[in-house]
Order: C-alpha cells, then structure tokens, then sequence
C-alpha cells in the first residue's frame, strides 16, 4: 500500500513539474565559495624557488549572478559574473635596515571579477525535478593587486587580464514549477600579471619611517581554488 501511495505521488509530482520543459531561460543569484588564491610576489626571478613562492588567500566569498538559455533539450548555453575581493596581513615586504634585510608586514588582497562563457550538458539520469549538469566554457578575468604598508598603498599601473578555461558540474532541485535550487562546482585557474607601484617613496610604518627604493614591481594573481556556487534559480 505504501508503495502504490508513493508510485502515484511520483506520476502526479513529475507530470507537474514537465510542465517546466517550456521554459528557455533561467536567472540565477547566489553566493560562490572560493577556496583559495594565490599572489607570487617575484614571479620575474630568475631563482625558482623565489618566482614560485606565493601569499595564499583564503576563505574567499562573493556574490554570483548567472543567466542561462536552453538552446534544446540536450545543451544549455549560460553566461556568468561575480565579484571577489579579500585581502590579509602577512610579512610580504623585504627592506633593507643597514647590513640587515628585514620582512615587514603588509596587507596584500586580490580583486578578480570574471565574465564567463559557458555551455552545459543535461547528464542522462536527470530528471524534472533534478537536472544535473556537466558544463565547459571560456572565462575573461579582470585582476587588480591591493596592498595597504604603514600610512600608504599601491597604485596598479598595468595590468594584463586572463583569458582561461573553465569546467564544471552542477545539480539543481525544482521546488516549484519555476524556482529551483542551484549546487554548482567550478574548476578554473587564471592569472593576472600586474606592475604596480607605491603612492609614498617615504612611508611611516609604526613609527618609524621606512625608505622604498623600488619605483615598481611586478606581481601575479592567481585565482587556483575550487568554487562552490549555492543559491536560487528562477525558470521563465
């Protein structure tokens, strides 16, 4: 008997929710968890182990948008932006203090917001309530370096944004006819090379006054982690 109630629960609830096969474009707003990022500090020595050193960022968050249009029943082709930004202290900057090269502490961040291009495959198990997808794309990356040092920070003065690929998985669960949630998880790894420079050649850092010799400096982001998008998808 439980099985019968169960058996006719389905057929209703999925002739339902078919009716959503009409629809041919959906909005998504979310939030995206980032694992990691990285900034090389040196990524121009000629000392490997110095050009691959890295200040890791952690933990990042942002806010997603994502539009999508169903091209046919098989291949949906969608397009997608966020804004992410963190930064944290570390003892990123070397100065010379007489005979003596010290590490000072700086607060270094990343600015990276994508646009990103992406056409996606309805898996074969899915089914009107859970769609599951396997998507690829090309992504444009926009990059900025942010560090702030005692009383001043650094000014980007150029920079040479990412073109990369992109690939991921998702699953969405229709809890109404036209909303649904959205599960995606995104592989990506682009990097933005950047010249910058200090607004002070003669910066006060605790009291003291520290001496910058450098005009400018080269660094590169590198947005490495996995992301994990979550939120609401809206079918019209």
């Amino acid at each position: 008997m439980t099985l019968r109630i169960f058996f006719i629960f389905f057929v209703i609830n999925t002739c339902t929710f078919a009716q959503n096969n009409g629809k041919s474009f959906s909005f998504f707003i979310g939030g995206d968890y980032i694992t990691s990022a990285q900034i090389f500090l040196n990524p121009n020595s000629s000392d490997i182990v110095i050009k691959n050193k890295s200040f890791e960022i952690q933990h990042l968050y942002s806010p997603v948008i994502d539009f999508r249009y169903r091209l046919n029943e098989d291949i949906i082709l969608g397009i997608s932006s966020e804004y992410i930004s963190k930064s944290e202290k570390g003892r990123n900057l070397s100065v010379a203090e007489g005979s003596q090269i010290i590490e000072l502490e700086v607060e270094d961040g990343v600015l990276f917001i994508p646009i990103e291009l992406s056409a996606y495959y309805y898996l074969p198990f899915s089914t009107e309530q859970f769609k599951f997808t396997m998507g690829a794309g090309v992504g444009y990356y926009y990059g900025e370096q942010a560090r702030k040092f005692g009383d001043t920070q650094i000014q980007n003065l150029k920079k040479e944004n990412a073109i990369g690929i992109l690939v991921s998985i998702g699953m969405e669960y229709l809890i109404l006819k036209q909303i649904g949630l959205r599960f995606d998880m995104k592989f990506r790894d682009p990097e933005v090379e950047l010249t910058s420079r200090y607004l002070k050649s003669v910066v006060n850092y605790k009291g003291s006054q520290i001496n910058l010799s450098q005009d400018s400096f080269d660094s590169k982001i590198n947005l490495d982690g996995i992301s994990f998008l979550f939120g609401l998808s809206f079918q019209f």
